[in-house]
């Protein structure tokens, strides 16, 4: 009989080496190496099955019949709803609100569609049960079970039969046939394989929540996203308001969608038109503010841009950027005080997006530039604009992706102006109310208005 070989696998990152390290030589995370031991591999052929394959035209085409999760929102992030039989992993920061969206979910499911069976190895009965309480949770058709062991839960299934299974969370699931501590690659796979064989078997729906690292991946093996049909980002700063859920992966469905959420005393709240929640508390009259259609995953939604620009207290300027990149801030800086003001650079800027929702796309440099030079000349910018684009490093102003898709947005919210690039206008020189700017000089003395 062959001997079982052993390796290292990071429970972090995932890298795997034949020594153990104290820190993992590719995340730099201390204590993470965990052993995993490797069964022989057994033939199939040895065994006497065989395999045989089919003419793929001809496979019967099967119906999906989707069921709604309750939140219009979260239905569309999946593709629709849920499909019975699939395997969904959501993740995100501890204390973001996960348990909550899921609670919320289980019991709509429940009242629409038949028995939820909720499973948390991380919190008692009584914890989960005074979460309902606030949440209003009360119908008699979601179960609740503090468990760990994977084949009780699966036990519990054969008898409840749950359209919907929550396990919350995947890290937390112990095989006792696995030699080693919950949480590690070998428990989180073993777990994730009889979990994902049970719904494809029953079809039932399984929702596995994933807990992340510092760096934003799932914690554990790559193998769990891989195994899953859908992998869900629950997003957002617990200091403000705003969750986003968004689809890094589906089987089913687009990838990329994005709901936006809202957290309430009661629980946690659809927002189907975000533009205008993020817009409400605007006050157009103040400089230092401007509005941009940016993109979300495949979602355009108009935020406000807000800057200040100071004198420079210490020997280097300071640039404090929250939700937008700080080397994209330096680099339209460098580009107005080149174009524009010399010397703007060396002020300290600090950049934010109202609502702390966090963008990482080049259309939203035109609105930062505006807002900054805003910020500058302490003159607000027109009311009733808008504006997308991208500055170059020569002061030019290029055409982002998606611009039929902005457009709409901002005629959609109610905007007279929509700022875009030149080359923009020359394809849809019907709508009359888009302005079309070649760098990015020309928008600044368009917006702000008058010599400056």
């Amino acid at each position: 009989m062959p001997r079982s070989a052993s390796k290292f696998v990071c429970s972090s990152c995932g890298f795997q080496s034949l020594r153990l390290y104290g820190k993992c030589p590719r995340c730099g995370e201390w204590n993470t190496m965990i052993e995993e031991v490797e069964r022989p591999v057994k033939s199939s052929r040895a065994e006497g099955r065989t395999v045989e394959p089919v003419i793929l035209s001809k496979v019967p085409l099967q119906d999906v019949r989707r069921f709604s999760s309750g939140m219009g929102e979260f239905d569309r992030v999946l593709g629709g709803g849920f499909v019975p039989g699939s395997v969904i992993l959501l993740a995100g920061e501890p204390g973001i609100g996960k348990s909550t969206l899921l609670l919320t979910v289980s019991e709509s499911v429940a009242k629409s569609r038949g028995r939820v069976l909720y499973t948390s190895g991380e919190e008692s009965q009584n914890q989960v049960r005074m979460r309902a309480e606030r949440l209003g949770v009360l119908t008699d058709e979601l179960f609740f079970a503090a468990v760990q062991d994977v084949d009780a839960i699966l036990e519990m299934c054969s008898r409840v039969r749950p359209e919907l299974l929550v396990v919350d969370s995947i890290q937390t699931c112990e095989d006792l046939s696995v030699d080693s501590l919950p949480g590690g690659p070998n428990q989180v796979r073993a777990c994730a394989v009889k979990l994902q064989q049970y719904a494809k078997e029953h079809g039932v729906t399984c929702v596995m929540v994933g807990h992340t690292v510092k760096t934003g991946g799932i914690a554990g093996p790559r193998l769990l996203e891989h195994l899953v049909d859908t992998v869900l980002y629950f997003e957002g700063d617990s200091n403000h308001l705003y969750r986003l859920v968004r689809a890094q992966k589906n089987r089913f469905g687009p990838t990329n969608e994005v709901a936006v959420f809202q957290m309430e005393d009661k629980g946690i709240v659809e927002i189907p038109n975000p533009s205008e929640i993020f817009l409400s508390e605007r006050n157009a009259s103040r400089a230092g503010s401007c509005v941009a259609v940016c993109l979300k995953g495949n979602q355009a939604m108009c935020l406000e841009v807000q800057s200040l620009l100071a004198a420079c207290v210490y020997g280097s300027p300071r640039r404090v950027t929250g939700e937008i990149d700080q080397q994209r801030v330096s680099l339209i800086l460098a580009v107005l005080a080149r174009k524009l003001e010399p010397g703007l650079d060396t002020r300290d800027a600090y950049v934010k997006v109202a609502g702390g929702i966090r963008i990482d796309e080049p259309g939203v440099d035109l609105a930062v530039g505006l807002a900054l030079m805003s910020s500058y000349y302490d003159r607000p910018v027109k009311p009733g604009l808008v504006c997308f684009g991208e500055i170059g490093l020569s002061g030019e102003v290029r055409m982002v992706s998606r611009m039929e898709d902005r457009v709409k947005e901002a005629q959609r919210v109610g905007f007279e102006e929509i700022l875009v690039p030149v080359g923009f206008v020359k394809r849809h020189k019907a709508q009359g109310n888009l302005k079309g700017i070649s760098s990015v000089e020309e928008a600044v003395r368009y917006a702000l208005g008058g010599n400056l």
